[in-house]
């Protein structure tokens, strides 16, 4: 049931308004951002001169491993996709269970499932659509990368796998976080308002708070998945296992969370 629950609802999220704002602000944004890949000279980003601005950016262990280690011009394109994955995921999770609820729809599949299978089946079918979205547009960034650049094949394809894999732990913890602001809600576009503020109030906070407190802002970024993404960044394996286990940390945190919600909703 749950495997027919997930079909239906990637079935859905591509006929539906969530998903196709999804899919076109992706598309549009990614557009335009591949537009612009030719106007950068990213291999400056392996000169000492850019040591400086770097520095600003990240420590020197981040900084190598992306522009030394690896094609500056794949890592920029992780770098862009990995800090605008989580109002991209937010907007694409919103509608799990929402639109649902209001609209007492969930009712008439009761009777053949259960509520868990609705709820993990919703979360998996939104897990699928981000993860093939982000294989997509990462595998044209490969090829972008590879035809326009003069980068080997084979090294980038494994840092294409790198990437992939990195991207695939990262949006797992805002999926589920929206499974608690889809299951708080009635309506998607509350559930993305719900999702969307929250996040961007918990990010203003940590910047205020860092101002004068940095271990307080530490501990309330704690908050967000944001957390793993310095370790993702690193593109080591360890790291990489830490990532994964803290990932997997939040997701059970919001997924219960947002089942304890759902379980309670009169659907």
């Amino acid at each position: 049931m749950i495997k027919r629950l997930v079909a239906q609802d990637l079935h859905y999220a591509l006929r539906s308004a969530r998903g196709v704002l999804f899919l076109v602000f992706f598309s549009v944004f990614w557009f335009w951002v591949f537009s612009k890949f030719g106007q950068i000279d990213t291999q400056w980003l392996r000169n000492p001169e850019s040591t400086v601005l770097l520095s600003w950016l990240f420590d020197p262990k981040t900084a190598q491993a992306l522009f030394i280690d690896r094609h500056p011009a794949f890592s920029l394109f992780f770098l862009v996709a990995i800090n605008t994955a989580p109002m991209f995921v937010l907007l694409a999770a919103s509608d799990q269970t929402a639109n649902d609820i209001g609209s007492k729809y969930l009712r008439f599949l009761l009777p053949r499932c259960q509520r868990t299978e609705i709820y993990l089946g919703r979360f998996l079918g939104c897990v699928l659509l981000v993860w093939a979205a982000y294989i997509t547009v990462s595998l044209v960034a490969a090829l972008w990368v590879v035809l326009f650049n003069g980068a080997n094949l084979a090294e980038i394809m494994v840092e294409w796998f790198w990437v992939v894999i990195s991207m695939m732990v990262y949006v797992l913890p805002f999926i589920a976080f929206m499974s608690l602001c889809s299951a708080l809600v009635g309506s998607a576009g509350l559930s993305a308002l719900l999702g969307m503020g929250a996040y961007l109030l918990v990010v203003i906070i940590i910047g205020i708070v860092g101002i004068r407190y940095d271990g307080a802002a530490e501990l309330v970024g704690w908050i967000l998945p944001n957390t793993i993404k310095p370790w993702i960044l690193l593109m080591d394996l360890g790291q990489w296992l830490k990532s994964l286990l803290v990932a997997a940390v939040y997701v059970v945190i919001y997924g219960w969370l947002g089942w304890l919600m759902f379980s309670r909703r009169d659907i």
